[in-house]
């Protein structure tokens, strides 16, 4: 008897401890942004490049980036972009060209800490494996973010809820306003001087 009600103690704790909620922490980074992150995910350094944000846990098979890109370099580089347009043109063509039989989802619009955000969903493959991302745009007056958190698509229900607390959550720190893009002077094609004599 005794027996048995230990082995089911033991049985209810390991099912309560596989249906425990994640406990989150605020993550900052460079003194730009803030975002929360589950207690399961540990910060890494291969999943992209140009990342200034990176978590992953290998086990669970579940990852999250962000990829910041400020204004001010895309105003120099003549490029004037809001939240769809930079959606349409950089967040998503990477999927395009890299997931196999990768759909996007249309995007939801979001306000997520009063910035213009568009939320999505991509599923396809990688190396053959059935995959689920969210990938949030964000727009401050300062940078764009491409906020992403990705699973295999069987995980989809079990972590989809916590892939969408680590995007809504984000948010940017009071920042310097010489960081804000100053908008290029229009100069027009041709003009005609006047003289008086």
């Amino acid at each position: 008897m005794f027996r048995k009600i230990i082995f089911m103690f033991l049985l209810c704790f390991a099912f309560a401890s596989c249906n425990r909620e994640a406990v989150f922490s605020e993550v900052k980074i460079n003194n730009r942004y803030s975002v929360l992150i589950p207690d399961y995910l540990q910060p890494c350094a291969d999943l992209h490049k140009e990342a200034s944000l990176q978590y992953q846990n290998t086990e669970k098979d579940v990852y999250a980036l962000v990829i910041d890109e400020k204004k001010k370099t895309m105003v120099n580089y003549d490029l004037n972009y809001n939240v769809d347009l930079y959606f349409n043109t950089i967040a998503k063509q990477g999927f395009i060209e890299t997931i196999k039989n990768g759909k996007i989802s249309i995007p939801g619009r979001e306000t997520i800490n009063d910035n213009k955000a568009l939320i999505a969903e991509i599923t396809g493959k990688v190396d053959q494996t059935d995959v689920f991302y969210k990938l949030g745009v964000i727009e401050t007056p300062y940078t764009f973010y491409q906020v992403l958190v990705w699973t295999r698509a069987d995980n989809k229900e079990k972590y989809e809820k916590d892939m969408l607390k680590i995007i809504e959550s984000f948010k940017e720190m009071p920042l310097s306003k010489d960081e804000l893009p100053t908008p290029k002077e229009v100069v027009p094609d041709s003009f005609t001087i006047k003289l008086k004599y």
